[in-house]
């Protein structure tokens, strides 16, 4: 098996998804977590000059999507086919857009664009849940195809981004997409990491372990 290298900030960010799915699978990497002053010094190392970087056999690799898609695939989560694998990416778009969304609200300075950029995400996240929870209910209880796939443990990942920055339970309506997290919660290597999980310097009032 390579040898794995995941470098980050001391943050769930970006790389928390990517530290899940290798969880999922249990395969051992090492989870190294720079300062903002060691990135000034490792930035003009990297391929693009960004994190997260996944180091294979000590060769680096960039950008979060390929590295989900990566770490999927060696775990047994992703598509049969690219018909398939179009399923799972759609569903990483529909993820992507609620974190984006997400994003504007959390860093917006002017409190008077605030309500605004709320409305947008809270529409965003209902339009894109209730199309999946259909799909869920279609598929047993996953997203996109009728077995689990990488873009399940996304979700999961999502929606605790999402519960902390509107500070409700965005699940509560939507039984199909509960299931969904739980079947996630309960594989023993995510609930190993969880129960292990380094503390979150931003302090969230909602984490997914507290669901274990």
């Amino acid at each position: 098996m390579p040898s794995y290298k995941l470098i980050y900030f001391d943050l769930p960010g970006l790389a928390e998804p990517i530290r899940l799915l290798f969880s999922y699978g249990k395969v051992p990497f090492i989870d190294q977590r720079i300062t903002k002053e060691e990135w000034v010094t490792l930035k003009p190392t990297t391929p693009f000059g960004h994190l997260p970087i996944l180091e294979i056999d000590g060769v680096p690799y960039s950008h979060s999507r390929a590295i989900f898609r990566y770490v999927g695939s060696i775990v047994g989560l992703i598509g049969k086919d690219p018909m398939e694998n179009l399923a799972i990416d759609s569903v990483l778009g529909a993820m992507l857009d609620i974190r984006e969304a997400i994003v504007k609200l959390r860093f917006c300075e002017d409190e008077a664009k605030k309500p605004e950029l709320k409305k947008a995400l809270e529409e965003r996240y209902q339009r894109t849940y209730k199309k999946l929870e259909v799909d869920a209910g279609k598929n047993g209880g996953y997203l996109a195809l009728n077995r689990p796939t990488w873009t399940d443990v996304l979700f999961c990942y999502n929606y605790e981004l999402l519960r902390n920055a509107l500070g409700i339970d965005v699940l509560t309506p939507y039984p199909n997409l509960q299931k969904v997290k739980k079947t996630v919660l309960s594989q023993e290597g995510i609930r190993e990491y969880l129960k292990k999980r380094a503390p979150n310097p931003m302090k969230p009032k909602y984490e997914l372990q507290q669901d274990l």
